[in-house]
């Protein structure tokens, strides 16, 4: 009699163990199976189209943080966290993002990098004769901002099949919304003057798709200088041109567009080339395409739209 019950008693044990075992591995598969992509980008435009495309189902962290000047980065050990811990890392490119080559290389995370420029209508700079150096500001012309869109909805299927039909009806809807946003655009293009000074060579996407003529403070960086005469030259074309608003931005001092305006007697305001915005802004939920709005409220006042 002891002996059935021993038998029994350790069929039980047994029984509660496998039970156990069970539970756990289901547990384990349920996490995998339910865990969500994680995407690291390292500028804000690339954020923005992950982040409408992506929605609930993608962790998203941007590597430059809201409020910083993207051309003042230098990646740090949160910024090496961050991507070890990533399954996907888009990137707009070395011009804009030169330690990024570097990063890759050190890390060994080359499967895992996308490297937007190259998948976008590239734009020569002008401070560059041979070529060799684009524009790293493709995300003001629609055209790439669409590109970028479509490029970031394959991206994700291929890394999260199981998603792909959510990933397509974000897609679809932010396209809709972008697309409306650029044939209002189109309204720049009956303007009376087509000029305008901005803080630095952000604009020249979406000045060459509209035919605008940007005289710039700074060359491709905010942070550059120009010398007393080019600013001078500055003043001189504000007053021949007619043009009656000097551009700063949020991020860079506006210190000489107020100097220039002062002097030619005209007003600044600030117009936003998208690099990035402040922790209120994403907090607020205000994102690329209400930027882009006010962006062009502000362009069609400087220029004298119809």
């Amino acid at each position: 009699m002891y002996d059935s019950k021993i038998k029994c008693d350790l069929v039980a044990l047994k029984g509660k163990k496998m039970f156990k075992k069970i539970l756990v591995l289901s547990i384990l598969a349920s996490s995998v199976l339910f865990a969500k992509l994680t995407v690291t980008t390292t500028i804000y435009p690339l954020y923005s189209v992950v982040k409408e495309v992506g929605g609930k189902n993608v962790v998203l962290n941007n590597l430059i943080p809201f409020g910083t000047e993207p051309h003042d980065f230098e990646p740090n050990p949160k910024s090496m966290a961050l991507l070890s811990k990533s399954d996907l890392f888009i990137t707009s490119g070395k011009v804009m993002e030169p330690w990024s080559t570097k990063v890759i290389k050190s890390m060994e995370i080359a499967d895992k990098i996308f490297d937007m420029s190259k998948h976008v209508k590239l734009a020569t700079h002008k401070e560059f004769e041979d070529g060799k150096v684009y524009d790293p500001h493709y995300w003001l012309s629609f055209d790439n901002y669409i590109k970028m869109i479509k490029n970031v909805e394959s991206l994700l299927i291929k890394k999260d099949p199981a998603n792909k039909k959510s990933y397509q009806k974000n897609a679809s809807t932010y396209l809709k919304e972008i697309t409306t946003l650029q044939t209002k655009y189109q309204t720049l293009k009956s303007c009376k003057n087509k000029k305008v000074v901005v803080n630095h060579d952000a604009f020249g996407y979406l000045a060459n798709d509209y035919g605008i003529t940007q005289y710039s403070i700074s060359g491709m960086s905010p942070d550059e200088e120009p010398s007393a005469k080019q600013i001078a030259e500055l003043i001189k074309i504000v007053k021949k041109e007619n043009i009656h608003t000097i551009f700063f931005e949020e991020f860079a001092s506006d210190k000489i567009a107020k100097t220039i305006a002062d002097e030619a007697n005209v007003k600044t305001d600030e117009l936003s080339p998208v690099e990035n915005i402040t922790q209120k802004q994403n907090e607020e939920n205000i994102g690329f395409v209400s930027i882009m709005v006010e962006n062009l409220a502000k362009l069609k006042d400087a220029m004298n739209c119809q």
